[in-house]
């Protein structure tokens, strides 16, 4: 029996990770362990709180009367167990099946943290999934265990949760709101002042679990190692690119263009007049990588979204609103982009169940209005839910601005109601021709369960 892995097996206790703070990612029904069962994987950047997401649960699982005997957590991102490969993985089956054996017969829980960094692990997870009696609950880092490998190896037998950083609803968990106050839409003044300040902080802050409690320097220095060891472990490691100075300059200029369109063509000009070669291709790889690492997302125009050869340059969003503004030139990332960033992020969350590229901007037909968020369908170019986003529409040709562009939108795509998000200002509706659009503050719909 390999020992420490062994010794691991024992020394692990959720109560050391107490409090474990609820996430809202919905992993669905427990399922009674099997031979053949579906396999459950949580995707998502490199400290997200996936961990915390299998921890939590876990203790559900621990809540509905199964014994900790059958409940088996191993993390795989252990620097001694070094090089990961099927006999690490087998070597864990058989220290737990050692210390528990009741739990062969009547079925495990299994809980694999980060297991991309096993070498194949598609094969040797299919072969536990195709002759264990078990439930099995995996967590990674890499978009490729989503696209590539699971298709690939379970054919049908996995689903993929993405797991964003927290949302604004979920960070406020982390400090004096444990239980958020009437959600229907009523808010005392109290409790809207706090949350306006709250929401100010979570678009400097951000979502990551573990700057929620840290003053604000040091989140800015834990936000930037973040973006350090994705660049490093997830694009350069895992893709073998030999020009990490491209890298860094690239993630660093994606990062700053948060919520704005990118050329590829551009960002090549710029950084060959800089003195730094490069070219093209490697550049759009590199944005793929990045994408791939749940780094950034990119977001094209509703009527080009589905095509490949598009030269259109795309939106690109960061992960999290503060690890772009960690990662940003002090006055580069602003709080429009910041704002509009967590919308996306929201919307994103919010869109469960479909198609990850429904999420589209847009612009208008007649005279090239631009629509910030459209969710619809690509393949038909048409649109059944609007988003326009402002920091603030109080000035009259901002608002006028924003607002014509929501009204030709839908009366191009036959839709009555639209919303436009404020960072800041009240509530407001505006109605014409038989069309509305609803204006809310960015913090109450936010706190909204649906959007």
């Amino acid at each position: 029996m390999n020992e420490i892995i062994a010794q691991t097996l024992r020394d692990f206790s959720l109560d050391d990770y107490r409090p474990i703070i609820a996430r809202d990612l919905d992993l669905g029904d427990v399922l009674s362990p099997r031979a053949g069962n579906l396999v459950k994987v949580i995707v998502g950047m490199r400290r997200s709180g996936k961990s915390y997401r299998l921890f939590q649960e876990m203790d559900a699982v621990h809540k509905s009367g199964v014994p900790w005997s059958r409940i088996c957590y191993f993390n795989f991102e252990d620097d001694r167990l070094y090089p990961v490969t099927s006999v690490t993985g087998d070597e864990v089956m058989h220290a737990f099946y050692s210390m528990h054996p009741e739990a062969i017969e009547e079925g495990a829980y299994f809980f694999f943290d980060e297991l991309q960094e096993m070498d194949a692990w598609g094969a040797w997870l299919r072969r536990i999934v195709d002759t264990k009696k078990a439930t099995i609950y995996v967590s990674g880092s890499s978009s490729q265990m989503l696209s590539s490998e699971i298709s690939t190896e379970f054919r049908g037998r996995a689903i993929d949760f993405e797991l964003l950083p927290c949302s604004f609803r979920e960070s406020l968990r982390f400090g004096e709101y444990r239980e958020l106050p009437d959600e229907t839409g009523f808010f005392s003044l109290e409790d809207s002042v706090r949350l306006e300040r709250a929401f100010a902080s979570y678009l400097e802050r951000g979502g990551f679990p573990s700057v929620q409690a840290l003053p604000f320097p040091q989140s800015v220095l834990l936000l930037q190692s973040y973006v350090q060891r994705v660049v490093a472990r997830d694009v350069i490691e895992r893709h073998d690119v030999r020009r990490a100075r491209v890298v860094s300059a690239l993630s660093r200029r994606i990062l700053e263009s948060n919520a704005r369109t990118v050329s590829v063509r551009k960002i090549e000009n710029d950084f060959r007049s800089a003195g730094l070669s490069t070219s093209r291709e490697l550049l759009g790889d590199l944005l793929s990588y990045f994408e791939q690492a749940y780094l950034v997302f990119q977001v094209r125009e509703l009527s080009r979204s589905l095509s490949e050869s598009s030269t259109a340059p795309p939106k690109v969003y960061a992960i999290d609103p503060g690890l772009a503004l960690a990662n940003s030139r002090a006055s580069v990332n602003d709080e429009g982009q910041r704002l509009e960033n967590a919308v996306y992020l929201e919307l994103r969350r919010r869109s469960v169940g479909f198609r990850r590229d429904e999420i589209s901007s847009m612009r208008t037909r007649t005279h090239g209005y631009e629509i910030d968020f459209v969710r619809g369908d690509a393949i038909s170019s048409e649109a059944y839910e609007l988003y326009q986003v402002s920091v603030s529409v109080e000035d009259e040709r901002t608002r006028e601005r924003e607002l014509r562009a929501l009204w030709e939108a839908m009366e191009e795509h036959g839709l009555d109601r639209s919303v436009l998000i404020v960072g800041r200002g009240d509530s407001a509706t505006y109605e014409q021709n038989g069309m509305r659009i609803d204006q809310i503050p960015a913090w109450k719909w936010l706190l909204r369960d649906e959007g």
